[in-house]
């Protein structure tokens, strides 16, 4: 018995090893970008002081021009969210360094509560208005930002992934792609998107990727508006995956972001066979983002990949 209980204590103490430990080393080799916090706009639209945070890439210079993604939180988060909580920037990183993604730039704005629109249930916060006169320019005349729709992306999650939505619909002059997570379909006090998005050309419209948890307060909402967007002959990409509303779902969701950036910023096209050979409806757009039925002379984006066709 006394043996018994000795083996026992045995298992229980921590293993010590005579070989010193060895320190923990992260993104060995990469070059690292800068996360600029807090960044301040005196918003006259708003009246009161806003603020951004933004990441620039390791290589960053002002004689270049960069692509951009923004991304939106969520209720009551605010700008620091994709870099407290998520490993974005580290992400970016490795992949540039990687060859994966071209240098980019990320833009992540505070929304506060307001569900990225004017005048939320009254309060008399103008924040699409400010977002659109105010955030965009300062940043883009800020930092070294192309300003060509198809170098501009939008994304977010739950409250974010609304606002992504309405703005790349609404807006789709300015954004090439949506990329939603977890998204707000309709309500808090803004109108539902399946209300808006039938107003628009189809050929007018961005790229939309949906992605959402099947544990999530919205897999219903996202199953029904991927079910309209697809009546309404919107070419779209819908995952549903097993998880839930938290950052532990959305932060896999950031290198796909990143990916589904590298195959609308690259300056490389992909082969024609690398995009239709296990589709028979592709979704196919001109680099001005007009729909087409099939792909013609020139650079085309098929399934989100720039195909050149001879």
């Amino acid at each position: 018995m006394f043996q018994r209980i000795i083996m026992i204590l045995a298992l229980c103490l921590p293993v010590v090893s005579c070989r010193a430990e060895e320190p923990e080393v992260r993104y060995s080799d990469v070059p690292q970008g800068t996360v600029i916090r807090d960044v301040t706009i005196n918003s006259t639209v708003l009246n009161r002081s806003m603020k951004y945070s933004v990441y620039l890439p390791a290589g960053y210079t002002d004689t270049a021009q960069y692509p951009v993604i923004y991304l939106l939180h969520g209720y009551g988060g605010d700008q620091n969210d994709w870099w407290t909580f998520d490993d974005i920037a580290a992400d970016a990183d490795e992949m540039i360094a990687a060859g994966e993604v071209p240098e980019l730039i990320i833009v992540t704005p505070d929304g506060g509560t307001w569900m990225y629109i004017d005048n939320c249930y009254n309060n008399g916060i103008y924040y699409e208005q400010y977002f659109f006169s105010e955030l965009l320019p300062d940043v883009e005349t800020r930092y070294s930002i192309c300003r060509e729709r198809s170098a501009r992306m939008i994304g977010g999650f739950s409250m974010g992934g609304y606002g992504a939505l309405r703005y790349g619909v609404m807006h789709n002059e300015l954004f090439a792609y949506v990329y939603a997570m977890s998204s707000v379909i309709g309500g808090y006090g803004a109108t539902d998107i399946s209300n808006i998005i039938g107003n628009y050309p189809v050929s007018s419209l961005p790229g939309i990727t949906l992605e959402c948890g099947d544990r999530d307060y919205f897999t219903y909402d996202n199953r029904d508006f991927s079910a309209l967007l697809t009546s309404l002959g919107i070419q779209h990409e819908h995952i549903e995956r097993s998880g839930s509303h938290d950052w532990t779902f959305w932060s896999a969701c950031s290198p796909k972001i990143l990916r589904k950036a590298a195959t609308l910023f690259s300056d490389t096209p992909s082969a024609l066979s690398e995009v239709m050979e296990e589709t028979t409806s592709s979704c196919i757009y001109s680099l001005t983002g007009a729909r087409l039925s099939h792909p013609q002379k020139g650079l085309n984006i098929i399934n989100g990949k720039k195909v050149l066709i001879y």
